[in-house]
């Protein structure tokens, strides 16, 4: 079983004892105003390293997602952040600029948290393969979903042990159908084997780590004022996130939001994301998801998001993909473990100025749309890049440290215990 970081109630009590820095230059520039999610025209690639396509073979396709992210300034919303995301030489998905945020102690969150796109990410991926495989195998299905729950562990909060893990993923598949149980049950077993974010959380995973102090990347970088005005996103007139009444699971059990005594942390902190995965029933990209997921955490909001996993459709893609928001929940993870690593230094005088992170996942699955597709990721690069007149061994100390901190990260680069049940017509199919 695995272990690592992040409850935003915790945080905010951090914010209450050390304030945010923000740059003398940047206190007089008027907010830039995000949506939550946008489709841009153009996408800045990461300045860290160069970004790179895998060639397949053998009727293989490969997604290597890449992302880069910044920080935006806001005295009231301490861990909002911005991230680009594409997948590398797809011409037809686009690049986006998501935008994520924590909540706490007087704060609701304006955006989602990461561990909420992390979580819809691999439950909207798990859905992906279990259509594919409903389309290759003939079956007839009249509806299916998938919920999830992950559950997350974060130890010795506030020292220098500081650290966080993933413990375990549960991904249940509902079916209504007529076919046989045993057309089911073999339906369950190819989509997990199709399954690359599946697979690499279930097995460890080559990360090349690097840290960067003081890089001469950060022209144009800066991290600046801003805001979400609106949980609303619309591209092309349609809704693409929002927030919605909290869910009720058919097959996993919720507990009550997590609170904390702002003076007591305990040791350690858990808690866990739920989410649930559905068809967006769109003809023209029959892999558009919508997805419901949330933090168990006070103050955190019940977030609608759409994945569009429509791989060789005409068309434009309505959505980010779900290895999108699985890649960048883990940016948007460790952006949060510098943050809160951030105020833990400054309490023993270390100042960091700015911080940034660059991801590249590759993403590959063998025999494509046959029965024996099999999904796996092979690679993630993680770039950490700091900014600061701190000692250079203080500086790598905490970037190693948020490291440690990253859930999202710790629960790819181990093995994560991974529980997974199918349902048919309201029945575990054992």
């Amino acid at each position: 079983m695995k272990t690592q970081f992040c409850t935003l109630s915790i945080i905010a009590a951090l914010l209450i004892s050390v304030s945010a820095a923000y740059a003398q230059n940047d206190v007089n520039q008027s907010p830039k105003v995000y949506q939550v999610e946008t489709r841009l025209d153009n996408y800045t690639r990461p300045t860290t390293f160069t970004p790179t396509k895998a060639i397949p073979v053998n009727g293989a396709i490969s997604e290597n997602i890449v992302t880069t992210t910044q920080n935006i300034l806001n005295k009231e919303a301490h861990f909002l952040k911005k991230g680009l995301v594409k997948p590398v030489g797809e011409k037809q998905f686009s690049a986006w600029e998501l935008v994520s945020d924590e909540g706490g102690s007087g704060h609701s969150q304006t955006a989602p948290n990461p561990l909420t796109y992390y979580a819809a990410g691999a439950s909207s991926s798990l859905l992906t393969q279990v259509e594919r495989l409903i389309k290759i195998l003939a079956l007839d299905v009249e509806e299916v979903k998938v919920e999830s729950k992950i559950f997350f562990r974060w130890l010795d909060p506030m020292s220098n042990n500081w650290s966080g893990y993933t413990d375990k993923v549960i991904s249940n598949i509902l079916i209504k159908s007529s076919e046989s149980p045993e057309k089911i049950k073999q339906l369950k077993e190819k989509a997990l084997k199709a399954w690359a974010i599946g697979e690499g959380l279930a097995n460890k995973t080559t990360i090349d780590v690097g840290i960067l102090i003081n890089a001469d990347d950060w022209a144009g970088l800066k991290a600046r004022p801003g805001k979400v005005a609106s949980p609303i996103s619309i591209d092309n007139g349609r809704t693409i996130t929002n927030v919605t009444p909290d869910l009720n699971l058919q097959t996993i059990e919720i507990e009550k939001d997590l609170g904390l005594d702002m003076g007591q942390f305990p040791n350690p902190v858990t808690f866990s994301e739920i989410s649930i995965a559905e068809s967006a029933h769109d003809a023209t990209r029959p892999y558009l998801h919508k997805i419901r997921a949330k933090s168990l955490t006070e103050n955190y909001q019940t977030w609608e998001l759409y994945t569009d996993d429509s791989r060789g459709y005409k068309g434009m893609d309505k959505a980010p993909t779900s290895r999108d928001y699985f890649t960048m929940g883990t940016s948007f993870c460790l952006m949060s473990q510098l943050t809160a690593n951030k105020m833990y230094f400054q309490k023993q005088g270390i100042n960091i100025d700015d911080f940034r992170v660059e991801h590249q996942f590759n993403y590959q699955q063998d025999n494509f749309m046959t029965p024996t597709m099999t999904g796996h990721l092979d690679y993630v690069i993680t770039r950490v890049i700091v900014k600061s007149d701190a000692a250079k061994e203080a500086l790598t100390d905490y970037a190693k440290q948020a490291l440690r901190m990253c859930f999202a990260g710790e629960g790819v680069q181990n093995e994560t215990e991974m529980e997974s049940n199918i349902y048919l017509n309201g029945t575990i199919v054992k």
